[in-house]
C-alpha cells in the first residue's frame, strides 16, 4: 500500500508540473477586447508582469507566430501601462458606478498628462487626450447620478478603458520597447500597419491616433449607445452633442461647427461616426495642433479634478440654457469659473 501511495504521489506531482510547464496562454480569444468588463482581455490571463513576460519570452525563443500569443502580448502591455498609471487592471470594472470608479477615471487622465509633460515634443497625442477629457469624465459622473442613465455612464467608462487598452498600451510599448515593440503588436494583429507607420514620427501622429481612437476603437460602442431603445439612445446622444462643450481652446462646439438652421442646436449627432470624425478632423484636432507647447502645458498642469468640475452639468447650467453663451478662453478655463 505504501508503495502504491508513493507512486500515486509521484504521478500526481508529475502531472501538476506538466500542467504548470505547459501553461502557454496561446490562441486565447479577446473576450474582453473592448474593455467593458472587469480586468484584462481574457479572464485566464494573469496580471503579474513577470509571469506574462516569461511566457512571452518562451514563445519568442521557440519562434511561435505572434498572432498565436496576441492576447498574451496585449495583456502584457496593458499591464505595463496600468502600472505606469497607478491603476490595478484586475479591479478595473466599468460596470461599477462612476463614483466607485472615480479614482481610476482621474488616474488615467493624469497619466496622459504625465506622459505629455515628460515627452512634450514626442507624445503629443497624450496632451490632446488629456485636454479633451474633462467633458468626457464629467459625462461619466453626471450620468452616473441618474439611475435611468447609468448604462450610458458605464458605456462612457468602457470607452475610456478601451482607449487606454489600445492607445495607452501602444504608448507603453513604445516607451518601454521602442518601435520594435510596436511592430510586434502589429505582427500579432493588435494594431494595423498604418498605425504602426505613424509611430515612426509620433509627434506628427495626433490626427492618425485620433482617427484610430474614433473610427476603430470606440466607434462600435458609440453606435450601441445611439441605438439603445430605453431610454432612447438617439435622444441621449443628441443631448450629449447639444451639451458638449469644447475644452480645446480655439475649437468650436458641435453647434457652432454645424448649426441646425443657423440656430443654437447642432445639425448632427456626435454618436454618428462620420459626422463625429468630420467635426474632429476639421475643427478639434486642428485647433489642438495650433496651440503652442506652453499653452498645452499650462492646461494639462491644472489639476484634472478642477477641470472636470467646470464641465459638470450643475456648473454649466447657464451654458446648457444658452448654448452660444460665450467662447472658450485661450487658457482652457471656462469664463466665470
Amino acid at each position: 500500500m505504501r508503495v502504491l501511495m508513493v507512486v500515486a504521489a509521484l504521478v500526481l506531482t508529475s502531472m501538476g508540473a506538466t500542467r504548470a510547464d505547459t501553461v502557454d496562454y496561446l490562441d486565447l480569444p479577446l473576450s474582453n477586447g473592448n474593455g467593458e468588463q472587469r480586468g484584462g482581455v481574457h479572464p485566464d490571463l494573469p496580471y503579474d508582469r513577470a509571469v506574462l513576460e516569461a511566457a512571452l519570452n518562451r514563445h519568442r525563443a521557440k519562434g511561435v507566430a505572434p498572432t498565436r500569443f496576441q492576447a498574451l502580448l496585449w495583456q502584457y502591455w496593458i499591464v505595463r501601462a496600468a502600472e505606469d498609471a497607478g491603476v490595478t487592471l484586475a479591479d478595473w470594472d466599468p460596470q461599477r458606478g462612476a463614483e466607485a470608479n472615480r479614482a481610476v477615471i482621474f488616474a488615467v487622465y493624469d497619466f496622459y498628462a504625465k506622459l505629455y509633460l515628460q515627452h512634450p515634443d514626442t507624445l503629443r497625442w497624450m496632451g490632446f487626450a488629456n485636454i479633451g477629457a474633462p467633458a468626457f469624465a464629467a459625462g461619466m459622473l453626471d450620468f452616473g447620478t441618474v439611475p435611468e442613465l447609468r448604462w450610458f455612464s458605464s458605456m462612457l467608462m468602457s470607452m475610456q478603458k478601451h482607449i487606454f487598452m489600445d492607445l495607452g498600451a501602444m504608448h507603453a510599448a513604445y516607451l518601454h520597447g521602442g518601435i520594435k515593440a510596436v511592430e510586434e503588436m502589429r505582427d500579432a494583429g493588435i494594431i494595423d500597419p498604418d498605425t504602426t507607420a505613424a509611430w515612426a514620427e509620433p509627434a506628427r501622429a495626433v490626427m492618425a491616433f485620433s482617427s484610430r481612437e474614433q473610427n476603430l476603437v470606440i466607434a462600435d460602442q458609440f453606435d450601441r449607445m445611439r441605438s439603445r431603445l430605453l431610454p432612447p439612445g438617439e435622444v441621449v446622444t443628441y443631448a450629449i452633442t447639444v451639451a458638449g462643450p469644447m475644452p480645446v481652446p480655439g475649437g468650436k462646439t458641435p453647434a457652432q461647427y454645424r448649426p441646425l438652421f443657423g440656430g443654437p442646436l447642432p445639425a448632427f449627432n456626435y454618436a454618428d461616426r462620420v459626422a463625429r470624425w468630420d467635426f474632429l478632423s476639421h475643427d478639434t484636432v486642428p485647433a489642438y495642433e495650433r496651440l503652442s507647447k506652453d499653452t498645452v502645458q499650462r492646461i494639462v498642469r491644472r489639476p484634472f479634478a478642477d477641470r472636470v468640475a467646470e464641465y459638470r452639468a450643475a456648473a454649466r447650467l447657464l451654458d446648457l440654457i444658452i448654448p452660444f453663451g460665450g467662447d472658450e478662453p485661450e487658457n482652457g478655463v471656462r469664463a466665470g469659473r
